[in-house]
């Protein structure tokens, strides 16, 4: 039997979070056309309260949690992997497709890419994590060198941007390592009426939590809102909602912020579309959906110059870029944007263009595509 069927591992919603949809969105692309796909959804229900968003980088996230909470975590993976092991020696697998983070995520994929390399089979790994460069770099000598052995098992590491591509290429021969840039599903957003709110709306998409530079972004909306008294911010995401909160009651700016939890599919589209910018003030990242969800509802972006986010984002051209952790920079970038009505109409026409030719999921699925036909020819 030839080994043609390819075996995508990674998480599904309702769980949330960037990798999920991707992964979803992923799975209903044209790559199906081209190939057999099987699927092992490796999700935790419940395994995160919203108290968790606020977990550090590293392995504390996964020790942070109540002993109950890890415990249910850690059963979920043994449960995982007993079922990979069920599906890995059929014959018909000729490639398992991995979805990783750091940490220990990363370890737990390097139980599925051993097994599958014992298999036979060829192994891509798709490389998600905001803090990979951080969990190669800072580990010591002796792990460090575990995880680069691992990343060289790999038959193809996906890197999601230029700059994580050069990241990857310092440790890894080049003809390991593919660009993929993420795509999203942009059904949502067809024919989609934007209509600006008529006062100033800055929009926030994504986990209302310290990494996100969330608590950057309040004091910077202090300083906006003391300029621009009609201006109002939205937060459109899980997280820490009730913290920020307060944060904003102590900046005197609570009548001024709306913190709406998660929204999805066209619901989400509309009440980002009445924006007048997208804000992600990031402390790490990859290449992040939210701002290419931005790009489809016709915002321009203000964020940070970490990770993928300088490779998507050119500053002046379809958003501005500033360090990360810097309120008065951040707070001026934002005003810029709010009170110069032709930059913002140019950029957001900039953005919708970039999302409809080059971050559909389609183009996405096409590159992944060719992937997969290399490896099984």
């Amino acid at each position: 039997m030839k080994r043609n069927t390819i075996l995508m591992v990674g998480p599904l919603p309702p769980q949330i979070g960037g990798v999920e949809f991707f992964v979803e969105a992923l799975l209903n692309s044209s790559l199906r056309a081209r190939f057999t796909i099987r699927h092992l959804d490796i999700s935790k229900p419940k395994s995160r309260q919203h108290k968790q968003f606020d977990s550090p980088s590293g392995y504390a996230r996964s020790f942070r949690r109540n002993i109950k909470l890890t415990l249910f975590s850690f059963a979920y993976s043994i449960y995982h992997f007993v079922r990979y092991l069920c599906i890995i020696p059929r014959r018909e697998i000729g490639i398992v497709h991995l979805h990783t983070s750091s940490y220990m995520s990363f370890w737990e994929k390097c139980l599925f890419l051993d097994l599958a390399k014992l298999a036979g089979v060829k192994v891509v790994l798709h490389v998600h994590g905001s803090s990979f460069d951080q969990f190669i770099v800072a580990s010591k000598p002796r792990i460090r060198r575990l995880i680069l052995n691992h990343l060289n098992r790999c038959d193809c590491v996906v890197a999601l941007s230029e700059t994580w591509y050069k990241f990857f290429t310092a440790y890894l021969p080049a003809a390991k390592v593919a660009q993929v840039e993420n795509g999203i599903d942009l059904s949502i957003y067809k024919n989609l009426q934007t209509r600006p709110s008529a006062t100033p709306l800055v929009v926030f998409l994504g986990e209302i939590c310290a990494r996100k530079g969330i608590y950057d972004l309040l004091p910077a909306l202090q300083k906006v809102f003391a300029s621009i008294p009609n201006a109002r911010a939205r937060f459109i995401g899980p997280g820490e909602i009730d913290q920020a909160h307060l944060k904003a009651e102590e900046l005197g700016i609570a009548d001024k912020t709306d913190f709406l939890g998660p929204r999805w599919g066209r619901e989400k589209a509309e009440l980002m579309a009445a924006g007048w910018c997208l804000v992600l003030p990031s402390h790490a990242e990859v290449m992040p959906l939210v701002i290419l969800e931005g790009f489809a509802a016709r915002l321009p972006v203000v964020s940070t110059h970490v990770g993928g986010i300088p490779d998507v984002v050119q500053e002046g051209v379809n958003g501005f870029l500033v360090p990360a952790g810097d309120v008065d920079t951040l707070r001026a970038a934002i005003l810029r944007m709010l009170m110069d009505t032709d930059l913002r109409q140019r950029m957001a026409a900039v953005n919708e263009h970039a999302a409809w030719e080059q971050y559909d999921i389609d183009v996405c699925a096409g590159k992944v595509g060719d992937i997969y036909a290399r490896l099984l020819a």
